[in-house]
């Protein structure tokens, strides 16, 4: 008996097209289809400084969507990162040999996560570097000065927020390919899928 491809058949029957293509976007994300992206994005977040413990999200085209994640980011690291190791040279030594820490917290699953610093290194750490020579007190106060102008957990808090965004969109483009039409029709092919003709409707 005759058959059609998907692709045929969205060509010459689309409103039976339609309808398998309904039945199989109910079944094509019936798996951990978000495993590499969140794989990927760990892997992201560790060249930032950031280590990630536990992605969040929800992905299912409403106000209530959102994506977000919990761990912990090692402050020198980050400010590496972002060039502030030459913008505050000295609180960025300081941050490294206090190995300064900012936990990534999230209390409600839709809601952003939170930032929080330790804020331990003022005062806490020996002249380093270039800034061996100085004496304790020059050194805490310029410490205090930077960290006071950095404004460290402010901007770690609108960069996570930022990569949150972020993560959400990767997932929502992941979700719109796998239940896609083009995917649809791809699977169909690589399971060597037809459609018989007797079936299609005038």
């Amino acid at each position: 008996m005759p058959t059609l491809t998907a692709k045929e058949l969205s060509e010459q029957d689309p409103k039976r097209f339609q309808r398998e293509y309904s039945k199989w976007r109910e079944y094509a994300c019936d798996h951990d289809w978000w495993e590499y992206i969140e794989e990927g994005f760990k892997s992201d977040m560790s060249l930032k400084g950031i280590s990630v413990s536990h992605v969040y999200f929800s992905v299912g085209y409403c106000q209530s969507d959102y994506a977000s994640f919990e761990g912990g980011i090692s402050v020198d690291e980050w400010m590496a990162y972002k060039g502030y190791d030459a913008t505050y040279p000295a609180l960025y030594l300081a941050a490294k040999d206090y190995c300064e820490f900012a936990s990534v917290t999230s209390s409600s699953r839709g809601s952003w996560p939170r930032v929080n610093l330790d804020g331990n290194v003022v005062g806490n750490t020996p002249p380093a570097g270039v800034f061996a020579g100085l004496d304790t007190e020059t050194w805490d106060e310029l410490i205090e000065e930077q960290y006071s102008s950095a404004g460290l957990e402010d901007e770690m808090q609108s960069d996570v927020e930022a990569l949150c965004r972020q993560l959400y969109r990767d997932l929502q483009t992941e979700q719109e390919h796998l239940t896609s039409e083009e995917s649809f029709i791809e699977s169909c092919e690589c399971n060597e899928i037809t459609f018989e003709t007797e079936e299609c409707e005038a």
